[in-house]
């Protein structure tokens, strides 16, 4: 059974068609496999549909069934939400220590070092097999974290 953390920039393939949409579904079709995300996921992925109507590549009627969608599949659990804790900022807060003044190493975002601390979580208190994000900067920082790293659309 393989276990998968799916950051926001994976998630919305499953609702939105582009690149790497498919690589996501063969993940959410996968029977007896884990698919955890961070609380912040519900909140970005919001934000990724609210864009895509704002910027008119959806209709209003498109973004409402979209967010029916996600909603129905986290009420379907199937993804494993991870609520974030005090634990989750500083272990982000050492992300951004860590990383920030290197240059072989991509600036880490505020929001992207949070995602990652609770991937983190996830392979400590789960084991993790793959950590899956389409944002090549943030797939450098996991994998210098020695994450499996899964990016659906490189």
């Amino acid at each position: 059974m393989a276990s998968y953390f799916l950051d926001s920039s994976a998630v919305i393939k499953l609702y939105q068609p582009e690149d790497g949409s498919t690589t996501i579904e063969r993940i959410m079709s996968e029977v007896d496999a884990q698919r955890f995300i961070s609380r912040l996921t519900l909140v970005e992925v919001q934000r990724a549909l609210a864009r895509r109507l704002r910027t008119q590549e959806i209709s209003a009627q498109e973004l409402d069934e979209l967010r029916r969608g996600f909603y129905e599949d986290l009420l379907r659990r199937r993804f494993r939400v991870k609520e974030l804790t005090a634990l989750h900022y500083r272990s982000a807060v050492r992300l951004v220590r860590q990383y920030a003044p290197q240059r072989a190493v991509p600036l880490l975002r505020s929001l992207d070092a949070l995602q990652l601390a609770v991937a983190l979580e996830v392979r400590q208190q789960h084991g993790l097999d793959y950590f899956v994000a389409a944002d090549g900067d943030l797939c450098k920082v996991a994998k210098a974290e020695q994450l499996s790293v899964m990016n659906p659309a490189p």
